[in-house]
């Protein structure tokens, strides 16, 4: 007999949906009250953008090309805010999520966002088309766990480099990215604590 797999995140996300006005006002009455935009746009605090998508979620709600404008500015704001690669990804979700645009625009939004990443060489945010995938997979399936686990380790490895190298070449960016062995990324990472150089690390990388 198998075993019934329990959801219990949809149901969830389905009531704070419907009900996100409320929730906010039970437990962030200041967030509810609307502070002032300013001290919203300085806050270090992560939940601070959480409000302001919010907020504009609700003020574009019949002006969909405000909203995609707006939405382009709290995500160009949020890859600025030197937050960690998790937690840019998890708030990115929320504002995704919360500020939906019709078809033609989010192509528009997706096409911004790439070319903002590709100027800065921010090629480590790529959660947008990961995003969308998994997304696409992620209702419960072991597929989108696994896939979780394997952008994990892709970061863990970057990560590392970064700490010790500084800025990634696009080229080792990707290669790690288009790793798909586990077993191959746990490898890469405990080698990327210790290598001595960029360049030898490099040479370890699949060759295309």
């Amino acid at each position: 007999m198998t075993e019934q797999s329990t959801d219990y995140d949809s149901p969830w996300k389905e009531i704070i949906e419907l009900y996100f006005d409320k929730f906010l006002e039970f437990f962030f009455p200041l967030a509810y009250y609307e502070p002032s935009w300013s001290s919203l746009e300085t806050s270090k605090n992560p939940f601070a953008i959480v409000v302001m998508a919010h907020l504009k979620s609700k003020a574009t709600k019949r002006n969909p090309e405000n909203r995609l404008q707006w939405k382009l500015s709290l995500v160009r704001m949020l890859l600025e805010s030197g937050l960690s690669r998790q937690d840019i990804r998890q708030l990115f979700r929320f504002i995704d999520w919360i500020m939906v645009l019709p078809e033609n625009l989010a192509i528009n939004f997706k096409t911004e966002i790439r070319s903002y990443e590709e100027a800065r060489k921010m090629r480590y945010v790529t959660s947008i088309e990961r995003l969308a995938k998994q997304e696409g997979i992620e209702e419960g399936l072991e597929e989108g766990r696994q896939l979780g686990v394997l952008q994990t380790s892709q970061d863990s490895v970057i990560e590392v480099l970064e700490t010790r190298f500084g800025e990634l070449p696009t080229s080792i960016i990707d290669a790690v990215n288009n790793i798909n062995d586990l077993s191959v990324l746990k490898t890469l990472h405990k080698r990327a604590i210790s290598i001595p150089s960029l360049s030898e690390f490099e040479q370890l990388l699949p060759q295309n």
